[in-house]
Order: structure tokens, then sequence, then C-alpha cells
């Protein structure tokens, strides 16, 4: 059914969230839009200078401009993607530099995405500390 839907070898949701997350890796951001479904909603933790509900096919990008451009530096490593029938969750470290006192830290974070008809339809972000990234940005 997957395959059918996206016409190009994604058949799961956790290859249809490695190639959104290829995608927004390599800021192609028209591939990452035809991932995602038009009703999409991101939910960030309350409390972040990014944190709340991102909605739009290009929330994702917003937010992801939001995001870094909160912290002097900041990475992604992704460690694992895994999935099911309708839902799949990325395992990654974020690395952050705060603007404001110079000091890296870093956070595991695992983020879960639900899928519908092939398309994304949400993601929650879900940190190790939240308090601990507001409180260094």
């Amino acid at each position: 059914m997957w395959s059918a839907l996206l016409g190009d070898g994604v058949s799961t949701p956790r290859e249809l969230q490695a190639a959104i997350y290829a995608a927004a890796g390599a800021r192609d951001w028209e591939k990452v839009e035809s991932l995602i479904h038009p009703d999409f909603v991101l939910y960030e933790a309350e409390g972040l200078p990014f944190g709340g509900e991102w909605r739009g096919k290009d929330a994702l990008q917003r937010c992801a401009a939001a995001m870094y451009g909160t912290w002097a530096e900041a990475s992604v490593d992704i460690h694992d993607i895994t999935g099911g029938d309708s839902h799949a969750v990325t395992v990654l470290t974020l690395t952050m530099t705060s603007k404001r006192t110079g000091e890296t830290f870093s956070q595991t974070v695992n983020e879960c995405g639900a899928f519908k008809d092939g398309l994304m339809t949400e993601l929650r972000i879900h940190y190790f500390d939240a308090a601990e990234i507001a409180a260094r940005a």
C-alpha cells in the first residue's frame, strides 16, 4: 500500500520517516512537503524558545529554522528509526551550543511520527529534559 501511494519505493512508516529526515537534512524542503499531510502538526515541548504546535506542510522547515536559530551551533545524530503499521520513532542525539554561555551539551531525543495514507500527519518531539534545554538556551 505505501509503495503504491508514494511511487518511490518507500513502503513503511519507518522508511517514510527516514526519507523525510534525509530530505530535511539535505534542506530539500520541496521533497519534505511532498511527504507531509496538508493538516500536519509538529509538537515541540512547551517552554522551549521554539515550543508549541507548528502546523502545515512547511511546519517542519519553519520549526527547524527556529530551533537551529536558537543555538550558536546545533547538530543531530540519528541513531535509529523503528516503526510499525502507523507510527515510526527516531532515536537521536541533539547537540547544542548556547549563544548565551558558549556551553555545548547533548540530549537524547525521541521523535514519534504518525502516518495516514502514505503521509506524515504529526510529529511529536520528546526530549530527555526539556527544562534543561530551555534553561540553557
